[in-house]
């Protein structure tokens, strides 16, 4: 097996993903616009608000797959906000039954990209969100863009306007132009917090290609600071604002029954520096790889590392939030090209 050559094709094979979601476009995919949408910041991160426009319904048999991505989503304040002014941000891909009812007790029903807006640096966050959905049984369905904007500032009858541009898009592809397409969750309680100078390797899971020519592996974080006397993480101090993070996939080829088939193969490092006023950051990873470059080798295990560079212990988030919504969570696309 000729690895080297493996780790120029994928270099090269980036080329064909698009810049947000990272998703291949071998057929025009089924999609929802949106028009321009304005809604207020609440104090606290409530009720989702869908973006009208991006809904889109379709049926599905149980168990059958749809690669769902996020295109133009972006926010941004309607007025221009000072420093200080911090705006948290959740987006979503959200899924329910047709009649608008929400899936099964325990079915995962989206993934959400979250992050802080810090002013007056910057003036729009733009979501890069990628999810599978699975039927959970023969049905009719929905899935659309969701919204939701709070801070601290939100007091004393101050309001802020946020605005999603239009266009906006939720698109979706099925086989056969995507293929396999499993999805994985970091489960409640297999999360951890990073500490300075340390790595840690999250969110495994071993992919079997089956068709195609290219397998493009998704694994995204939510991670947060620990910012000194953080509610939702220890071990920060007053000596770091936020923490320097850096994100890849690595993919370790193996044999139909689990011995290794070459070495290693790291994806691109991407590099986030999550200060206090961000807080949080979601961490898109993707690592595309050539099939035909794998020679005799059928499986792919493939993880997440995240490196604390420098800065406060960073926590990897687990589990779900509100309506099963995944946090950190990970998928791979089997295709043609």
């Amino acid at each position: 097996m000729r690895f080297s050559t493996l780790r120029a094709v994928v270099a090269a094979a980036g080329a064909l993903l698009l810049g947000g979601a990272g998703a291949v476009f071998t057929a025009p995919p089924a999609s929802a616009v949106s028009g321009d949408f304005t809604y207020e910041v609440t104090r606290n991160a409530d009720t989702y608000l869908d973006v009208p426009g991006t809904e889109i319904a379709f049926d599905a048999t149980a168990g059958e797959r749809s690669f769902l991505w996020s295109r133009y989503f972006s926010t941004e304040p309607v007025d221009a906000l000072s420093a200080g002014d911090n705006i948290g941000n959740t987006f979503a891909i959200r899924c329910r039954d047709a009649d608008g009812t929400a899936l099964p007790a325990g079915t995962e029903a989206g993934s959400y990209w979250a992050a802080n807006l810090v002013p007056p640096g910057e003036a729009k966050l733009t979501a890069a969100l990628r999810w599978v959905f699975v039927a959970p049984a023969d049905g009719s369905y929905t899935c659309r863009l969701s919204v939701v904007s709070y801070s601290s500032v939100i007091v004393n009858g101050r309001t802020v306007t946020m605005r999603v541009p239009a266009g906006a898009e939720l698109a979706r592809q099925t086989a056969p132009v995507y293929n396999d397409m499993p999805r994985w969750t970091l489960l409640a309680g297999s999360g951890t917090t990073v500490a300075r100078g340390a790595t840690a390797t999250t969110l495994g899971y071993t992919v079997t290609p089956t068709t195609g020519n290219r397998v493009s592996l998704y694994q995204d974080a939510a991670l947060s600071t620990c910012a000194a006397g953080s509610s939702i993480c220890s071990g920060g101090t007053t000596a770091y604002d936020g923490t320097v993070v850096e994100t890849w996939v690595e993919a370790q080829p193996r044999n139909a029954d689990g011995s290794l088939c070459g070495g290693p193969i790291a994806g691109p490092v991407s590099r986030w520096n999550i200060t206090n006023a961000k807080h949080h950051q979601t961490a898109a990873n993707t690592l595309t790889l050539t099939t035909a470059q794998l020679g005799g080798c059928t499986q792919v295990r493939t993880t997440l590392k995240v490196r604390n560079v420098d800065g406060n212990p960073v926590k990897i988030h687990d589990g779900y939030a509100s309506g099963t919504i995944a946090a950190t969570h990970g998928s791979a696309i089997s295709y043609t090209v």
